[in-house]
């Protein structure tokens, strides 16, 4: 089983998981839009000194909204940062092990909550592919 972050954004719950990938919480930022940019990118924020992409999460789930909320969770693949929004941290949870999907997000799966009084529907991200999407946009811009 694997470790993962549970964080929600917009009422929906997402894993992040922790093998691989180095996560940080932090207050939202300012974030500085490209005019170029596809729908996946909010644009651009600063964090530890760096520029960082911010993730349009809202436009991945098929959501209404811009994908903004007081949170940014860092998420770092091999060296790679992305800011993913989320209104609040819901704690920490195990996923069972599975094959990687291949997309950035998966569809719903229940999973027990994490203070274990019932069970939640979880989106797992898989954040090097998402990476990877980010990558071929940020490219163009």
């Amino acid at each position: 089983m694997t470790r993962a972050l549970l964080v929600e954004l917009a009422g929906v719950a997402i894993a992040i998981p922790a093998e691989g990938v180095h996560c940080e919480v932090l207050e939202s930022g300012r974030t500085t839009g490209l005019p170029v940019a596809a729908p996946l990118l909010l644009g651009l924020t600063v964090i530890h000194g760096r520029a960082v992409p911010v993730v349009n999460l809202a436009h991945l789930l098929g959501t209404p909204g811009h994908g903004t909320a007081d949170l940014n969770v860092l998420t770092e693949v091999d060296g790679e940062g992305l800011a993913l929004p989320a209104d609040r941290t819901l704690g920490l949870i195990r996923l069972p092990d599975a094959p990687t999907q291949a997309t950035p997000l998966s569809e719903p799966t229940p999973l027990p909550s994490p203070d274990g009084t019932g069970q939640v529907m979880v989106r797992t991200l898989n954040a090097p592919a998402l990476l990877a999407s980010l990558r071929v946009h940020l490219e163009r811009v």
